[in-house]
């Protein structure tokens, strides 16, 4: 009598050449940057517009160099100091307040990205 047992790690392999390649130009990087650009027009429409100078000195910016992906909301120092400062508060041209262009949406952000992450390892391309 024999008794035979097998064990296929064929499936094992695949999946950690998958993980230690890495995401690539994928549905995790693309998550990545619609989320970005999901927070930089949520920015442009909280923004202070008086002038219209802060706004239009907004920029996202991504780079993604095959290990790490990096987003960048940028905004022109001079007049973002002063929205910073001003936080909420009315204001002689919006009495009512608002227009904080870093009071959007921000506490789900960090979730959102760490979804497209996990989405990632659990092997869904994001979508």
């Amino acid at each position: 009598m024999t008794v035979s047992f097998t064990a296929d790690f064929s499936r094992v392999i695949r999946e950690i050449d998958r993980l230690a390649h890495g995401p690539g130009a994928d549905g995790t990087t693309f998550r990545l940057e619609g989320i970005m650009l999901q927070n930089f027009q949520q920015t442009q429409g909280d923004v202070h517009i008086i002038t219209g100078y802060l706004k239009s000195s907004g920029h996202p910016s991504s780079s993604f160099d095959g290990e790490v992906w990096e987003g960048t909301i940028h905004y022109a120092r001079r007049p973002g100091i002063f929205e910073l400062a001003r936080g909420n508060k009315p204001t002689l041209n919006h009495p009512e307040g608002g227009h904080y262009f870093f009071s959007s949406s921000y506490e789900e952000t960090p979730q959102q990205y760490k979804d497209a992450v996990l989405g990632f390892l659990r092997g869904d391309n994001g979508f």
